[in-house]
This record gives C-alpha cells, sequence and structure tokens, in this order.
C-alpha cells in the first residue's frame, strides 16, 4: 500500500526495484498555479540513512523527469515579443510621413473607398498589396473561402454600410487558389464546426457537380471550384436586397468576381457574364423595382430645350454612355421633411450627374423639366462628414457656381416644387 507521500508522486517517477524499499528524503520542486516562479531544484537528493545520494543511485531518466517538474509552464499572461511588429509600424509611419507630411491627418478626415472587397481570411491574400490600393481606397471583409451567406449579420452590416453610408461603386468577391476552405469542403469527411460553414462551399459543387466531375485531375478540379465558389458568391450578392435597393436606384454597385493566384501573384478577371445568369432566374430573386421607367435621367439630356426624358425613351446604350462620361452621382430631388408635395413629387426620379455637375446646371434642368424658374427654386443639401457619416442637418446651397464634388453633396432636395409642376416623364408612375 503506497503511503501519502508516496502517493502523491507522479506514478512516472515513484521509484522501482531495489531503490523502492530504501527510505529516501525526496525534495521535489513545485511550482503553484499563481507562484512567481518554481523553487529551484537541488541538484541532487540525499539518502540520509545510507549516506549516498541520489544522484548516485538513479537512472539519469528518472532525474531528468524530477527536474522537468522545474519547466515553467506558458501562460496566458507571459508577455510576447512584439517587436517585430512595433519596429515595422514605425517604418511604415516614417516611409508615409516622408512622402506626405499630412498624409495620416488626411487618413483621419473620413474615408471614401470605391470599392467593397469580400474575401478569404488566408494570411497570404493581402489584398491592399496585391491590387497596390493606399489605405481608405478599399473598404475590406474576410472569411472562410470568401462566402456570403444571406444570414450572416456581421457582412450584411458591411454590405449596409458599404453601400448606403459609402456608397461604394463596386464590389469584388476575391478568392484564390489553393484555399484551405475549398479544399476542406472537397472532403467527405466530418471537420467539426466548420462543416456548418462549408456545406455553402458543398451547395457550390452539387449546382456544377456534372462540370466538376468531367475534371479528372484533381488540382485543375480544385482551381475551377475555387472559381465557381467566386462565381456563386457574386451571384448571391446580386440577389441581396441591399444591393439590388441601390442599383436600381443608380446603377452601382456593380459585382466583379476575381481569384488571386498565390504560386505566382497574378490576379485573374473571371469576366463572368451575370447578366445572362441573372436574365435567367430574375423571376425567383429580384425583389427590387428595375423597370426602366425608374432609371434616373442624364443631366446633360436634362439641360436640352425640350428634351424628351420621358420613362422608357433612355435606352441602355444611353444609360451606358452616361456612365462611360462620368454621370456617377445622383442627383435626388425631393421635399424636405414635413413639406407636404404630394406622392407625385416624393416620387421623382433622380438627376445623373457628374462631380464637375454645378448647382446652376441643376436647377437650369429642373426648369427644363418642370418649368420652375431659377429664382423660384431653394435647394438644400445634405454633407457627408466624418467617416462617410451623413450629417443630419440640412444647409442651403447659396452659391450656384460651386460644384457637387466641392461641396461634397449627398442629397440635394427641392423646396418649392409642387406637385402641379411635375410633367409625367419626370414622374414615377
Amino acid at each position: 500500500m503506497l503511503s501519502k507521500a508516496t502517493a502523491l508522486i507522479p506514478r512516472q517517477l515513484r521509484l522501482s526495484g531495489p531503490l523502492a524499499s530504501r527510505p529516501f528524503l525526496l525534495s521535489l520542486a513545485t511550482t503553484a498555479p499563481f507562484s512567481s516562479g518554481p523553487t529551484r531544484a537541488p541538484s541532487s537528493y540525499s539518502n540520509k540513512k545510507h549516506g549516498q545520494s541520489v544522484a548516485a543511485s538513479c537512472p539519469d531518466t528518472l532525474l531528468s523527469k524530477l527536474k522537468s517538474i522545474n519547466k515553467p509552464s506558458s501562460s496566458i499572461w507571459d508577455k510576447n515579443d512584439l517587436s517585430e511588429i512595433m519596429t515595422g509600424n514605425a517604418a511604415y509611419r516614417a516611409s508615409k510621413l516622408e512622402q506626405n507630411p499630412e498624409y495620416f491627418k488626411n487618413l483621419a478626415k473620413g474615408q471614401s473607398p470605391q470599392y467593397l472587397l469580400i474575401g478569404c481570411s488566408d494570411s497570404r491574400v493581402g489584398a491592399q498589396e496585391l491590387m497596390q490600393l493606399d489605405q481608405g481606397q478599399l473598404f475590406i471583409h474576410r472569411n472562410i473561402a470568401n462566402v456570403f451567406v444571406p444570414t450572416d449579420l456581421n457582412l450584411l452590416s458591411v454590405i449596409f454600410y458599404s453601400v448606403n453610408v459609402l456608397k461604394v461603386k463596386d464590389i469584388i468577391v476575391l478568392g484564390h487558389y489553393e484555399c484551405g476552405g475549398v479544399r476542406a469542403a472537397s472532403q467527405n469527411q466530418d471537420l467539426g464546426l466548420i462543416e456548418h460553414w462549408l456545406s455553402n462551399i458543398r451547395d457550390v459543387q452539387r449546382l456544377h457537380k456534372e462540370e466538376l466531375a468531367g475534371i479528372t485531375d484533381g488540382e485543375k478540379r480544385h482551381r475551377r471550384l475555387v472559381e465557381l465558389n467566386v462565381q456563386e458568391q457574386c451571384f448571391k450578392l446580386y440577389g441581396n436586397n441591399i444591393i439590388q435597393q441601390m442599383q436600381a436606384k443608380t446603377g452601382r454597385p456593380r459585382i466583379h468576381g476575381l481569384v488571386y493566384d498565390i504560386a505566382d501573384g497574378k490576379l485573374i478577371n473571371l469576366n463572368v457574364d451575370f447578366k445572362q445568369i441573372i436574365r435567367k432566374y430574375r423571376d425567383i430573386y429580384t425583389v427590387a423595382d428595375f423597370d426602366s421607367k425608374h432609371t434616373p435621367i442624364s443631366i446633360d439630356r436634362a439641360l436640352e430645350k425640350d428634351a424628351d426624358v420621358a420613362p422608357g425613351n433612355a435606352t441602355t446604350d444611353d444609360m451606358k454612355k452616361d456612365f462611360e462620361s462620368g454621370l456617377d452621382r445622383l442627383v435626388v430631388i425631393r421635399p424636405m421633411d414635413g413639406e407636404d408635395a404630394g406622392e407625385g413629387m416624393k416620387a421623382l426620379r433622380p438627376l445623373q450627374c457628374r462631380g464637375t455637375t454645378t448647382i446652376k446646371e441643376v436647377k437650369l434642368a429642373i426648369e427644363n423639366l418642370t418649368g420652375l424658374a431659377l429664382d423660384s427654386q431653394g435647394l438644400y443639401m445634405k454633407k457627408a462628414g466624418p467617416g462617410g457619416v451623413v450629417a443630419p442637418a440640412f444647409e442651403a446651397v447659396k452659391d450656384d457656381s460651386v460644384n457637387l464634388d466641392e461641396i461634397g453633396v449627398v442629397d440635394i432636395l427641392e423646396l418649392e416644387l409642387k406637385e402641379e409642376f411635375v410633367p409625367k416623364g419626370f414622374r414615377k408612375p
């Protein structure tokens, strides 16, 4: 029967054989859970009765095991060496300040990125670096295998903010070859918790099973699945109501599918014809009103005397030319809150303008379209504040010579325009 003292010694450290019956005084060093450190282990352990040391009698393996008890265990409170990160930050900061002493001050004023990127969390895919974009140009969300899950509140919040507040013009889904998430989804084994996420990629395999089954080379099949996964995530984004509502109003954001080849650093544009895919399933996924009657009116056509801007007269080619000529600013014309201008006034079609379009040109367009004289118009605006947040208060537009970029207009609101002045061509049905 073991004594209490012996029972406290781990089984692998107990003496056996001739030494087991001899009375030893073992001074075992221990480390209490919250002590500042271990007690120093003695170099040898004495057998007082027989006048010999344990070091002389015990095997080397036993001594090493006894001494190993003194090794301090790692702790969450250990201070990791972050010198590499801090040194890198100092070099980055110095480099930016050397190029532009006001760089960080300007960056702190707010952001207005053109792109929202939905990418993979893989540490080898640094989107800003591989695209050579600067801070503030790319709004980023990352997850395993760049997946859009319609119930993911994290990503939905990112989409809402980037589309409605930052007003990004393009959304990029960025996948990459050698994607661990895509490879894992290709295996027929239970990988635990992550299976709930990987099921989204397994669905992609199901939708394209015939094509993938025809690829006998495993590596080529993996690369094709990476591409198909990007394509399907783009398609799901087209079906998102937040994105659709903005596209119906402004023709933006556009959606692109890209794949990064880690092995050679090349970025590949998949150039998927989403128009054909969406046209096939539009009766299932369309929730916004994309009727051509609701498209914005080009400022160029609105400035023409007796311009025919009736709904349906603007062709797809016309709208394409508008975007190519820089008509990427949408001026929403509506009554201010609390003004009773009738339902027709609330549904006015917006003006598609340029950043260089002046306030006077906007007023002239309103005059041409409604008959309301320039001096009878009271225009008010909302401006984007720090971080792209729209200021809650309206302010009057007093200088007709300034353009939209100069004053940072988000909305221009017509205060005096009444229902009786609104012709059918300038009104939603």
